[in-house]
């Protein structure tokens, strides 16, 4: 049925209408990255278990008794969780990683990870503005790099992690020249329309 001018009209879409889900080959993270994300986590669980130790000794110190007097399960308690989580957060990322990866396609990004949620998001190039590298000392040290993807419009951006260095390079060296290459039809469009302009008056 035709519709009338100025009626709007939202028909359902059949599912069978829709198209099939696109199967992509993902592409694995750099293999030292599990390896770099353990020894960051080993840093921090010795930082914690020293500055835990120093805070029990300085409390034992000025009040002995004052926490294993009336709760004397307590600090047992407290030094078993925070082993638990040290070695549970130096474990994880040989969980964790294999389950991420990325692939590279001729109009977008696409950056999967998680592991009980997880998340696929795609970088669109024609929304993209700019990108940037990342390496922290630790990176640099295993060979690594991030790589920052920022939205036209401003915005924290997403960051791709775990990439090698020359992989990372020439990623973004390819999505530059992509949003170069989006954006010269445009400025072609806008100077042409420009000319006519002129031309007509």
């Amino acid at each position: 049925m035709a519709a009338e001018p100025g009626f709007f009209l939202n028909g359902e879409v059949p599912l069978d209408a829709l198209p099939a889900v696109e199967t992509v080959d993902w592409l694995p993270l750099h293999p030292r990255f599990a390896r770099r994300l353990q020894v960051g986590a080993a840093i921090r669980s010795v930082a914690c278990v020293a500055a835990a130790g120093g805070f029990h000794l300085l409390v034992s110190a000025r009040n002995p008794g004052v926490i294993s007097g009336p709760l004397p399960w307590l600090p047992p308690l407290l030094w078993t969780a925070l082993g638990v989580f040290c070695v549970c957060s130096v474990l994880w990322p040989l969980v964790a990683v294999p389950r991420r990866g990325y692939v590279v396609r001729e109009k977008d990004l696409l950056y999967k990870s998680g592991v009980l949620w997880r998340s696929v998001k795609a970088f669109p190039f024609s929304r993209v503005q700019h990108t940037k590298l990342h390496s922290t000392p630790l990176d640099r040290r295993f060979g690594l790099a991030s790589l920052s993807v920022f939205p036209a419009g401003g915005g924290l951006g997403n960051r791709v992690h775990g990439l090698g260095r020359e992989n990372a390079e020439r990623l973004r060296v390819y999505i530059s020249e992509r949003i170069e290459s989006a954006a010269s039809p445009a400025a072609d469009s806008d100077e042409r329309s420009e000319a006519t302009g002129n031309a007509g008056r």
